[in-house]
């Protein structure tokens, strides 16, 4: 019988210590509970991400001509014609440029102003002007569609008149106009880039997470983010850094700037070409250069040409149909 309560007891006993074992084992904090993971497990590591970018393309650029003729009248107070001096065109404007099922269409007004000696004894140099004459051009561009964009540029290639005698009060001009066109679409292309870093194991509320501390308590001059995140690591705990995003796939040369075109040379075929401080007509022009100037191309974009002027010096863009180039 004592044999038997012996053995209860020390049952008893031995249940009783490994219960007490277990709550010794339990109560030592939340950070005798850490996942025994590998260091390396708990770095951060950039991860792959998909983003979809929006890309402008080039579908098309075309060329097309206008040719005005209409009659000017002189004004009632004015004297009659001797002889024409000069016919000027000024301010060519582009109102809107349309874009509908295969074509682009461009309307705007310009301004022609009309010099002359006049048909009296003293024959005095007289004016008269005749503004907002409309034009409208249409130009087929196949594949364009009225959800697509397009800009749009003019010059004036030619200007001629025609004067009777025998009607002293009228002049007939001929104006030819020349316009480029640039439609664009926008497509979607997907890339692979380096997205942030995930954050490292979640530290416990107890355990070297109570460490934090202010920056002042700290002897370097400068804290890091994960000190002041998660406090003073544990001696062999690594620090998960941030890392910067890189792009693993690029966008395809079609969509932006080429550079094998560098060096070569190309004469203007146009006249009073505008320079501009970037690839498009939405940029302001800060020079004209004549027709037959050589220039040297430093690099294309989106159908224009960087180029030097025969200064030497002054840089620019100039639409590449200007352009033709030297072998």
């Amino acid at each position: 019988m004592d044999e038997h309560m012996d053995d209860n007891q020390r049952i008893a006993s031995g249940s009783t210590s490994n219960s007490a074992s277990t709550k010794s084992s339990s109560g030592t904090g939340m950070s005798s509970m850490m996942p025994e993971e590998p260091a390396d497990m708990m770095c951060g590591c950039p991860q792959p991400m998909m983003e979809v970018l929006d890309v402008e393309q080039v579908l098309s650029a075309e060329m097309r001509q206008k040719i005005l003729e209409f009659d000017m009248l002189v004004p009632r107070k004015k004297p009659d014609i001797r002889q024409v001096v000069d016919v000027y065109v000024k301010d060519v404007e582009i109102d809107s440029v349309d874009v509908i099922l295969n074509r682009v269409v461009i309307r705007g007004d310009l301004e022609v102003k009309v010099m002359y000696v006049a048909n009296l004894p003293n024959e005095p140099v007289h004016a008269f002007e005749k503004k907002h004459i409309k034009f409208i051009r249409d130009i087929e561009v196949d594949g364009a569609d009225p959800d697509m964009k397009a800009t749009a540029d003019s010059s004036v290639e030619y200007v001629d008149y025609d004067f009777n005698e025998c009607d002293p009060r009228k002049v007939h001009i001929t104006i030819v106009l020349k316009f480029w066109t640039r439609v664009t679409t926008t497509t979607e292309m997907e890339v692979t880039t380096m997205g942030p870093p995930e954050l490292p194991f979640p530290y416990p509320a107890t355990g070297f997470a109570d460490n934090k501390v202010a920056a002042s308590e700290f002897n370097e001059e400068q804290v890091s983010f994960n000190q002041m995140t998660y406090g003073m690591m544990p001696p062999g705990v690594p620090i998960a850094m941030p890392e910067s995003v890189t792009v693993m796939e690029t966008v395809p040369p079609t969509a932006g700037t080429d550079m094998s075109i560098s060096g070569k040379t190309g004469t203007l075929t146009g006249n009073g070409v505008n320079v501009r401080t970037g690839p498009g007509t939405d940029y302001p022009s800060v020079s004209k250069i004549s027709k037959g100037s050589v220039v040297t191309i430093k690099e294309q974009a989106f159908g224009w040409y960087k180029v030097v002027l025969p200064d030497g010096n002054t840089t620019g863009w100039i639409a590449s149909w200007f352009v033709s180039l030297n072998k």
